[in-house]
């Protein structure tokens, strides 16, 4: 049998290639009907064999090339956000700011005439202090509104709001003598007419039923108005 099978096992080869001759197939055939070792290395014979593909020349530098293209990615990425982080940086020290009280702020007071109008000029001499508009100027208004503020970074402010096309805060504020000026400082709200300090009061209800407020000294108003 050992015999047989070393036999059988040279013919394997051709058989399997169906090269072999009638004789050796038909002997072969008769000897795997009873031989199980044999018809297991058939069919280990009759398994696909893998191919293997091969190697590309270039291979190496598509990996590098595509390496270099990722990194050259994440490096623009990592610019941009870079970037993005200074942009936000610098807003953000621009609007850095801080109430301050009418003391911090050196609030000063005066009257002057520009092109033939009475006006009243109110300038803040605190370092670093700055007056901003609330709701924009308008001469057309009643009263105008502003905040004393002390920035953190003035210079840096100034040219933001310039670069923005916002509108500028400055040291001082000019309104004619009938507008009221009322400054919010960190201690309380102060309010300016006819180039002095005035007080605000409660002058009566609007017919909406909202509250109607007069701007004045006490003298001006008397004691009968309950102050605002």
């Amino acid at each position: 049998m050992k015999l047989d099978c070393e036999v059988i096992r040279d013919l394997l080869p051709l058989y399997a290639e169906h090269m072999a001759s009638p004789a050796s197939t038909a002997l072969v055939e008769e000897h795997l009907q009873e031989c199980e070792a044999c018809r297991a290395e058939l069919e280990q014979m009759q398994l696909p064999v893998p191919v293997q593909p091969e190697p590309q020349p270039d291979a190496p530098l598509k990996g590098i090339r595509t390496a270099l293209r990722k990194k050259r990615i994440l490096t623009a990425a990592a610019a941009v956000l870079a970037v993005l982080c200074a942009v936000v940086l610098v807003f953000w020290m621009g609007s850095l700011s801080t109430p301050v009280t009418a003391e911090e702020a050196g609030i000063w007071l005066y009257n002057k005439k520009e092109d033939g109008a009475n006006l009243c000029v109110l300038e803040v001499q605190g370092e670093n202090v700055r007056l901003e508009t609330e709701g924009g100027f308008s001469w057309g208004k009643e009263y105008i509104t502003v905040r004393a503020m002390r920035y953190t970074f003035p210079g840096l402010h100034a040219a933001l709001t310039k670069l923005t096309g916002s509108e500028i805060v400055s040291t001082e504020i000019a309104v004619s003598r009938t507008q009221v000026l009322a400054v919010e400082c960190a201690d309380g709200t102060r309010y300016y007419s006819g180039g002095q300090q005035v007080e605000r009061f409660i002058a009566g209800e609007n017919p909406d039923g909202t509250v109607r407020y007069g701007y004045g000294t006490e003298e001006q108003y008397g004691h009968d108005f309950k102050k605002g």
